[in-house]
């Protein structure tokens, strides 16, 4: 994609994550089940106390699940709007700030941990955002991106099978059950050619706002994967401690089986 197209989607998206009160009933309802994963994987990778950056916090609540184990965070979102429910919840241990994951506001390794939970599918520079969280940690300090595998075959199957039951398509925009058999298969190619590739391939799309408050990560500007995410993390002096971190035994049969090709992403790298 051209930088002015990047640029305008950029803007489209803070606006819109700005104003959308539909949307922020969809980050609302993410409630401590829906995050339960995400914060139990990082409080289980990081020490004790840690002084942690949870990144695309949007309502703030999985920063304040995170606090509770007793670590120092700061949650971010780049939307005021999402935030402004959490002020409540700020106390010694937790603070909120808004901010951009493109400019984040702190110095050089300020961290002991960087996470983040479906928000690198959503930013227009992935590889930026990366760089600006690896900055962000202190030597030795964690890495955790989360979020939907969108170049996984899985999400298209989930919407070819929901279509014949007759039901709506919910994961990749298919409107018919072959158009999602036709995205499975294109999605399994580009995975399997980020695979050979030694170098990452980051794909960004033009995100369609009209449709993001239906859920499905239509507002997505990058098809995220973890390919993407492994090779550039490496490439840039990380050290993956784990390509599909879980502490549920489906996610670790699911690490196991499909760590590049299955339906989430769950990195940990370490910075060395």
């Amino acid at each position: 994609m051209e930088k002015a197209t990047i640029s305008r989607d950029r803007e489209k998206l803070k606006r819109f994550y700005k104003s959308s009160s539909d949307y922020k009933k969809l980050l609302d309802a993410h409630n401590r089940e829906y995050l339960s994963t995400y914060v139990d994987v990082v409080n289980k990778y990081a020490k004790p106390k840690s002084k942690i950056l949870d990144l695309g916090s949007g309502s703030g609540l999985s920063s304040a699940m995170l606090s509770e184990y007793g670590h120092q965070v700061i949650g971010t979102d780049i939307s005021s709007f999402f935030l402004s429910d959490s002020s409540h919840l700020q106390n010694e241990r937790l603070k909120y700030l808004v901010c951009d994951v493109l400019e984040l506001p702190f110095d050089d390794e300020s961290f002991d941990v960087v996470c983040s939970n479906e928000l690198i599918e959503h930013v227009t520079d992935a590889e930026k955002a990366i760089l600006e969280m690896i900055r962000m940690l202190k030597n030795g300090g964690l890495l955790a991106i989360a979020g939907p595998n969108l170049c996984s075959p899985f999400w298209a199957m989930l919407d070819f099978f929901n279509i014949l039951r007759g039901e709506k398509s919910g994961y990749m925009w298919s409107e018919t059950a072959i158009q999602a058999l036709v995205r499975g298969f294109g999605n399994f190619f580009i995975s399997l050619r980020k695979w050979v590739s030694p170098k990452p391939k980051f794909i960004y799309r033009t995100p369609e706002l009209e449709k993001a408050s239906d859920g499905g990560d239509s507002d997505s500007a990058y098809y995220a994967s973890p390919i993407d995410i492994e090779r550039f993390l490496k490439s840039n002096g990380m050290k993956i401690v784990k390509l599909y971190a879980s502490v549920s035994l489906r996610g670790r049969i699911i690490g196991r089986l499909f760590p590049r090709f299955g339906p989430y992403i769950s990195i940990l790298a370490r910075k060395v």
